[in-house]
C-alpha cells in the first residue's frame, strides 16, 4: 500500500469511530470514499476492500474496528510512551532539557512533563528547534531529580519510543548514575512501522503523522507533544499488527536496548 492508502484507511477508521457502530461495506464506501465528482459504481467497494487492514473487523454486521473488542494496551499491561529533548545528538557531550511521558494502564492515563536544567547554555539552534530557551530552564530541576521523580511511573511498564536508540542513549547512563537499571521491555515505533506500513519509505514521526492523517504536529520537538503523536501512531499500528488477536505490546517487535 502507498502512503495515500494508509491515510485513506485511517479515514475509514475515524469514520467508524465517529459512527460508533458497524457499517456495511457499501455504506462505508459511499460515506467515505465516494465523491460527487466521480461516477458511482463497484470501484468504491473494491477500493474499500483493498483499504481494510488489520484494524478492521469484517463480519455479518458489516465493517467494524477491533479496538471495540480489545484494548490498547492489553488488559493488565502498562505502557509508557516517552520522549526527551536535548541540547544535541551526543549522550556524552550533550544534556537533556525536557522529559515527558504518558503511562496507560487499565484505562488510567498519567501524564508526566518536566523541563530540565541542563547546567549548560542551550545552543541557539536547539532553542529555535524546540522553543525552549535558557530562561525557561533556569529554575528547573536537574535531570537526576526529574528521573528520580519519574521512576514510579516506569515500574513494570513496556516503553514505547519513537527512535528508541536516541532517547535511551541519553537515559541509560543517567539512570545508572542514580543506581537504577532501566531494563523495561522496549518497542520502537520505527520497527512497528516497518511491519505495519511497509509502503512507507520514511518512518520518522512527521512521516507517521502524515500517513495516519493526524495533521501538523502542534509544538513539534516539544517532548509531550511528540509523546502524544507517538501514542496516536502506536495505537493505529498496534491494531494493524494484531489484526484481531490481542497481544501484549512488548511481544510485538520488541528488542533489548
Amino acid at each position: 500500500m502507498s502512503p495515500t492508502h494508509y491515510r485513506l484507511s485511517t479515514r475509514l477508521a475515524r469514520h467508524l469511530r465517529s459512527a460508533g457502530c458497524y457499517l456495511s461495506e457499501h455504506v462505508l464506501a459511499e460515506q467515505v470514499l465516494a465523491s460527487p465528482g466521480l461516477p458511482r459504481g463497484p470501484w468504491a467497494g473494491q477500493l474499500l476492500r483493498d483499504l481494510l487492514d488489520g484494524r478492521f473487523e469484517r463480519g455479518e454486521s458489516g465493517v467494524g474496528l477491533w479496538e471495540w473488542k480489545y484494548s490498547f494496551p492489553a488488559k493488565g499491561e502498562a505502557i509508557v510512551v516517552l520522549d526527551v529533548e536535548t541540547t544535541g545528538l551526543s549522550p556524552e557531550q550533550n544534556e537533556i532539557i525536557e522529559f515527558a511521558m504518558v503511562r496507560l494502564e487499565n484505562g488510567r492515563r498519567t501524564v508526566f512533563e518536566r523541563l530540565v536544567n541542563p547546567g549548560v547554555p542551550i545552543p541557539p539552534f536547539i532553542s529555535r528547534l524546540t522553543g525552549i530557551r535558557n530562561e525557561d530552564v533556569r529554575d528547573a530541576a536537574d535531570i537526576y531529580t526529574v528521573l528520580a521523580e519519574a521512576l514510579p511511573l516506569l515500574d513494570n511498564a513496556t516503553l514505547i519510543i519513537q527512535n528508541a536508540g536516541f532517547d535511551l542513549g541519553f537515559l541509560h547512563p543517567r539512570f545508572r548514575r542514580l543506581g537504577y537499571r532501566l531494563d523495561n521491555p522496549v518497542v520502537d515505533t520505527i520497527h512497528w512501522a516497518r511491519k505495519a506500513l511497509p509502503g512507507l519509505s520514511k518512518r520518522g514521526l512527521d512521516a507517521l503523522a502524515w500517513a495516519f492523517d493526524l495533521g501538523p504536529i502542534v509544538d513539534r520537538h516539544r517532548a509531550l507533544s511528540d509523546v502524544q503523536t507517538t501514542l496516536q501512531a502506536a495505537h493505529e499500528m498496534y491494531y494493524m499488527l494484531t489484526a484481531g488477536k490481542p497481544t501484549l505490546a512488548r511481544h510485538l517487535a520488541a528488542r533489548p536496548y
